[in-house]
């Protein structure tokens, strides 16, 4: 008996010794998503699948108790129209003055405000963490989005990322300098394709690359940007998702080197695929909000040169290849 009794002693300090430990990695995994972007509890499931939303959620409460993580924002919830809180390893203090200094993002990666809808949107239309996929992000540069994404995809995702300007190095994740106008990956290679606030830029010369610039077009011939779409769609396998956001408004190319796409010509550039999803986020009152297509087409496009954004509105797209 005395034995018994022992024994069931030493198991359950092993249990529980193990369970702290389990706590503790889901905990720092948290943190660790939370520190490139504020996430609700949904997103950060998908993140970590492994886990029920009730363990998540538990988790969530615990660093908010110890003052590690902050509520910074809500979102509508998509179903039940509830508020649903984002949280972030920043206090909501901190973000606040960051949206109302202009969006300008804070130490983790410098991302303005309308990055964190755009991420958000990603977020939501990964590919399931329960397949084995390839992703490519086009125009990624040195992003600490997709440094996060490559990290806590329990190595299921094999992602890779390309960019014409020449950044390449170590940034947890392969990236290449490569022209999206000419895609260096055989027929059908990617389970999905990120391509966030790039395919404005794509042919119209930026950061240094050489264009001749006439690609004048905003996807209304053959251009720059159609020519990514065109590559894109044939690098992607059939049944395949095209993440996609860019600047929305009027039909304009700024002599910075980026276009803003309007209803018409974002419908020319995504012909050859399936809308299988559309937002948009608009800027009101120094903070983006997410808003209805009507009141997208209704914002005016910002006009003076000096603004730290290419416009009022961004619209983000899913997209699938049939």
């Amino acid at each position: 008996m005395k034995f018994s009794v022992i024994n069931s002693y030493r198991l359950y300090y092993l249990l529980d010794t193990i369970q702290s430990i389990w706590k503790l990695d889901i905990e720092q995994k948290i943190l660790g998503l939370l520190q490139s972007v504020p996430l609700d509890k949904y997103s950060i499931h998908r993140m970590i699948p492994t886990q029920s939303i009730f363990i998540i959620s538990k988790a969530i409460n615990n660093l908010q108790q110890r003052g590690q993580i902050h509520v910074v924002k809500y979102r509508k919830g998509t179903r039940t129209g509830i508020p649903v809180p984002l949280y972030s390893v920043y206090s909501c203090s901190e973000s606040d003055r960051e949206l109302n200094a202009g969006g300008m993002a804070s130490d983790v990666g410098g991302m303005t405000s309308e990055r964190y809808s755009e991420y958000e949107f990603v977020l939501r239309n990964l590919v399931s963490r329960n397949m084995e996929a390839k992703i490519l992000d086009v125009g990624c540069s040195t992003s600490a989005f997709s440094s996060t994404i490559a990290k806590f995809s329990r190595n299921r995702w094999r992602i890779i990322g390309i960019d014409i300007v020449n950044e390449i190095g170590s940034h947890g994740f392969p990236l290449i300098q490569m022209d999206a106008r000419k895609i260096g990956f055989k027929d059908q290679t990617f389970d999905q394709v990120m391509c966030l606030s790039a395919m404005e830029h794509i042919g119209l010369g930026h950061e240094g690359t050489e264009t001749n610039n006439k690609d004048l077009n905003c996807g209304m011939e053959v251009g720059g940007d159609a020519l990514a779409m065109t590559e894109i769609w044939r690098v992607l396998k059939v049944k395949g998702t095209l993440i996609l956001t860019v600047p929305y408004g009027r039909l304009l190319i700024k002599q910075q080197g980026y276009r803003v796409y309007s209803k018409d010509s974002l419908s020319i550039l995504t012909n050859k695929f399936i809308v299988s999803m559309k937002e948009f986020f608009g800027l009101k009152k120094g903070k983006w909000t997410k808003c209805n297509e009507l009141e997208a087409n209704t914002l005016t496009m910002l006009e003076c040169s000096n603004q730290k954004f290419h416009s009022d509105v961004v619209a983000c797209l899913l997209l699938e290849k049939g």
